[in-house]
Parts: C-alpha cells; sequence; structure tokens
C-alpha cells in the first residue's frame, strides 16, 4: 500500500498545474476498462465535400482563413449508437463518426445538456486522443457545446450513465471537417508548423518583453454557419479590473455567425511553444467553448474600424493564467510595439515593428480608421501576418492594445516581408463606428464612465506557483483539515484566502489575519478527493500552492 500511495501522490504532484484541453473532469472511459470491442459501435460515414468546390471558394473569399466545412449530421443519443451493460446497474452508449479524408474533426451539439451524474467522453479510436470527461459542469445556458479538434477522420463518442440516471440532451448536429489549418504531416504542413518560416516565436527574445500580452491572446475557432475559420483575438480589460472575460477580435471574423453558432465557438488559450525553436510535437491549448455578441462595429471593416467584443459564456479558470490587455485610445502614432497572433491556426508569434504607426483608410473609405504598420526584421526572423491573423492585437511601445487586424499584404515572402498589414484602430472602435452600446467598445470597457485615455492591463492567474515565504501549509496530502501556519515577521496582515477546483470555482473562501492567529485551520472533510489549488494573497503577494484530497 506505501508503494501504490506513494505513486498516487507522484502522479498528481505531476500533474500541470494548468489544465489540460477542454474544461473537463478527467478519468477514463468505462469501455476502456471494460475492454468492449470497437466493431460493436455503431459507425455514420458522412459524405465529404468536394474539394473543388471547397478551393474554389477559398480563392474567392481567402480571408478569413477557412480551415473546415461543416457537415450536417443527426445523431442522437435516444436514437442512434448502441448501448452496453457494463455492470453494476451502469450503462455505456457509443457512436463512431467517420469522415473519410479529414485531417480533424470538431463536434458541434445544438442540444447538449448532462445530468450531474453522468459524464461524456470523445476519443479517437487509437485512444491517443480523449476529451472528457464532460459533465453538467460543461452546460451552458444555450444548452450547445462543442468539442475541440480531435487529429483524423474517425471519433468515438461515449457516453457513461450510472443505473438510475435521467437521460441526457445530447444531439450532434454538425461535424467540421478541416481539411487544411490543423496538423498534417502527411505531406503539406498546415496548422500547427503551417506558419510562413520567417515567422517569430512568442518564446523567442523578441517576446521576451511582452509575457503578459502573450497570454492575453487566443486562437479563435468560429463556427459560422457551414464553415470554420481560424481568427486570432485577445482578452482586454475594464476599468472596473474585475476580469469580466471580454474577447476582441476582428468583425470580419464574427459577422455571419449566429447567436447558436457563437455559442460553440472554441477559444483556445496557451497554444504556443516553449521555447524560441519551433516545437516538434504540438502544444496542447486550454479551450473553453461558447461566446456572446456584446458590441460589433465597422461592417466587416468596409464602413469603419472592424471590431467585433464578446463575452465567454464561463468564467476563465485562475488556472489558465490568462492577462487581460491594457488599452489605449490615443491617436497620437506608437513609434514602435509589435503584434501577437496564429497565423493560419499556428502556434502564437509575434511580429516587430520599429517605424511609427501611420493613420490611414481601409476599403476605400474615407475616414482614418486604421492604423497601417510595416513590420521590421529582428534577431529570429522577420515577423508578418498571415490569414488565421485576423482580429489579433497590435500594441504601442507602453503596452497597451492599439488596434486589431483586419488585413494587409504582407507575407513571408521575401517580396511581401515589408509590405503593410492594416490595424482597426481602438480609438475608432472606442465610440465612432455608431452611437449605442452595441456598435461602440466605451460603454463595455469604461463601465464607471472614468472617460481615461489609457487602461492598464489585468492578470487573471498567479505570479508564482508556490506558498510563498510567510506561510506553510500541512500535511499535503490532506485527509480532513489542512493548516496554514505564518511567520509573523513576513506577514503584514489580514489575508484572503480561496480553495478553487481546477475549474476555478471556489469550494472555500475565507480572511486570515495572521498577526492575531498564527495558524488558521481548514476543514476540508467534506470536499472529494483529487487535487485543488490554494490561492492566497495579502495585499502584496499572491500565490498558489496545490493541495491533494485524499
Amino acid at each position: 500500500m506505501k508503494i501504490n500511495f506513494l505513486l498516487f501522490c507522484l502522479f498528481l504532484f505531476s500533474i500541470p498545474e494548468f489544465v489540460s484541453g477542454q474544461l473537463n473532469r478527467g478519468g477514463v472511459p468505462l469501455s476502456f476498462t471494460y475492454a468492449l470491442a470497437q466493431d460493436s459501435l455503431n459507425i455514420i460515414v458522412l459524405v465529404p465535400p468536394s474539394m473543388d468546390v471547397v478551393q474554389r471558394e477559398d480563392d474567392i473569399a481567402p480571408i478569413p482563413y477557412r480551415f473546415a466545412v461543416n457537415l450536417p449530421v443527426d445523431v442522437d443519443i435516444e436514437r442512434s449508437g448502441k448501448w452496453a451493460n457494463a455492470g453494476n446497474g451502469t450503462s455505456i452508449w457509443r457512436i463512431t463518426v467517420h469522415a473519410p479524408g479529414a485531417l480533424a474533426l470538431t463536434l458541434y451539439f445544438d442540444r447538449f445538456h448532462l445530468p450531474p451524474e453522468g459524464k461524456f467522453f470523445v476519443y479517437s479510436p487509437s485512444r491517443t486522443r480523449l476529451l472528457g470527461a464532460f459533465t453538467h459542469h460543461n452546460n451552458n445556458e444555450a444548452n450547445t457545446f462543442a468539442t475541440a479538434l480531435i487529429s483524423g477522420d474517425r471519433v468515438t463518442l461515449e457516453y457513461n450513465a450510472p443505473e438510475g440516471a435521467s437521460l441526457p440532451q445530447l444531439h450532434l448536429s454538425e461535424v467540421a471537417y478541416a481539411y487544411r489549418g490543423v496538423s498534417d504531416f502527411s505531406g503539406d504542413r498546415t496548422g500547427f508548423g503551417a506558419a510562413g518560416k520567417c515567422q517569430v516565436n512568442v518564446r523567442c527574445s523578441e517576446g521576451a518583453n511582452w509575457q503578459n500580452q502573450v497570454r492575453s491572446v487566443a486562437r479563435v475557432e468560429v463556427k459560422r454557419g457551414s464553415s470554420s475559420v481560424w481568427c486570432s483575438g485577445s482578452l482586454v480589460n475594464n476599468t472596473r479590473n474585475d476580469g469580466t472575460p471580454y474577447l476582441l477580435t476582428a468583425d470580419h471574423c464574427g459577422s455571419l455567425s449566429t447567436s447558436q453558432d457563437l455559442s460553440q465557438w472554441l477559444v483556445y488559450f496557451n497554444y504556443q511553444g516553449t521555447a524560441c525553436p519551433n516545437p516538434t510535437t504540438e502544444p496542447e491549448p486550454m479551450t473553453m467553448t461558447g461566446v456572446k455578441l456584446v458590441a460589433h462595429g465597422g461592417n466587416s471593416g468596409n464602413t469603419g474600424s472592424d471590431f467585433f467584443l464578446a463575452r465567454l459564456i464561463s468564467a476563465i479558470p485562475d488556472s489558465f493564467n490568462v492577462y487581460f490587455n491594457g488599452w489605449s485610445r490615443d491617436t497620437v502614432p506608437s513609434p514602435s510595439g509589435m503584434g501577437i497572433h496564429h497565423p493560419q491556426g499556428d502556434i502564437k508569434k509575434i511580429s516587430t515593428y520599429t517605424r511609427p504607426l501611420i493613420r490611414s483608410t481601409w476599403n476605400n473609405h474615407q475616414a482614418y480608421t486604421h492604423w497601417r504598420v510595416v513590420w521590421a526584421g529582428t534577431t529570429h526572423g522577420h515577423g508578418t501576418t498571415e490569414g488565421g491573423s485576423s482580429g489579433s492585437p497590435i500594441y504601442d511601445n507602453q503596452g497597451h492594445l492599439v488596434g486589431t487586424l483586419t488585413g494587409g499584404d504582407s507575407s513571408c515572402d521575401s517580396a511581401h516581408l515589408e509590405l503593410p498589414d492594416y490595424y482597426g484602430m481602438f480609438y475608432y472602435h472606442w465610440d465612432r463606428n455608431g452611437t449605442d452600446s452595441a456598435s461602440v467598445l466605451k460603454y463595455w470597457l469604461d463601465p464607471i464612465n472614468s472617460n481615461v485615455m489609457n487602461c492598464n492591463g489585468w492578470a487573471l492567474g498567479v505570479d508564482n506557483m508556490e506558498p510563498g515565504p510567510s506561510v506553510t501549509i500541512f500535511p499535503n496530502p490532506v485527509k480532513e483539515q489542512i493548516t496554514l501556519h505564518s511567520n509573523k515577521l513576513q506577514v503584514k496582515g489580514i489575508s484572503q484566502i480561496r480553495i478553487s477546483d481546477l475549474w476555478g470555482k471556489s469550494v472555500w473562501v475565507g480572511v486570515w489575519d495572521p498577526l492575531l492567529e498564527k495558524e488558521k485551520n481548514i476543514d476540508l472533510s467534506e470536499l472529494s478527493p483529487g487535487l485543488y489549488l490554494l490561492i492566497f494573497s495579502d495585499g502584496e503577494e499572491r500565490t498558489v500552492t496545490k493541495i491533494i484530497k485524499l
């Protein structure tokens, strides 16, 4: 038992602090345990799209960067698939979807509502890629859901139902058939590894002073009717500094999405390398599903500055360690700065400018709605933009967001390295695309009506991942009660304490004055076994440590 317990503790402590993949509860599908034969599954085979037609459409409309065609499907847990008895009253439902020739698949559910007892998994037939368990925590107000991309042209859906559990709502309505813009090692590389050779990874020296801004930028899988496109976006702060999960991208990315489409957008945070060279294996992002439109303007850049402000349906967990961009609505051109983006759906890249931005028009519109930028060569390349970069932020030399990408002519082709790109001006986004709250930013990003010209960024997440020298925590792992012990010489006053699960949901919140009470006991006996985060803040220091509940 000692060996098993030790291995259990080592396993838990080796879990990355950040949640891998989509928000999920982890675990293994019951079919893996009971070794149910794969050939017993129902298999639905979809008709692939005509790639000749797809190519012609992409030639006509290359921006934003479409990577998938969404195929209609009708899979309902009440009418499709097969059930098997796993014993102990537990049932297993499974079905496999096969879309011949697809490089990867995303599943779109127009009805999704799981009861508290159920667990839902999605995995590749080889079982090398597993998403889930998804539970009732993944339910949203729209009753929709979408899964992150799974490589290959087959995917298995599995639902595990304990005895007496009510039947979930589970209806698969569309499958994104990815034909480019995802990992593919069979020929031309697309998606991961697809960006031009001139591009610079955010972990290179060019990004050393911009790591907060790097944390803000996300790859966005935009669903818009029968297509899915790659865009880039970033989180933006508001004058309340309250962590409202606002995502800013381009109107030409989001304007064709219905409210249901928006509820099935996938936002990939931290999709980036860990070092300057291109990684040999694809990094695992942290993914969230679903946004709601807040405001948009500029008619995709045709009559204005081309912005789209959305709000994530769910709160972002602290463990994602994201950053909300500060911004500036100044009209004075910045002399230098950079942009961060996901070209062609690839990992996060950085582009640098060393010549001042220029106020410019766009698409023959008379108003000066955009910043014109020309990128510079740097130590590790000559970062430009590409399809998939649309909606990404550009920053001034103070690190403030000052625009979002509409388009341009730069590329890694040697003849295009110094051709300009155009970013819708944050100044114009602010209050010039219309007069009501649905067409401008100011009502949302300045809710206290401060009328400030600049707003600094705000960090959700942690500055370090170990308890500070002022506090020790024991025992850990813990069965019933954990004790915090203070060093009075280093603790300065009342502290806030929060314990959360890996989804960011608080399971215990309280305060502690270490100057009056040297030790603080917290009863954790009612918590389910697992991994939790203890977040400690004394007003100056904010630290996090992992707690294992046995």
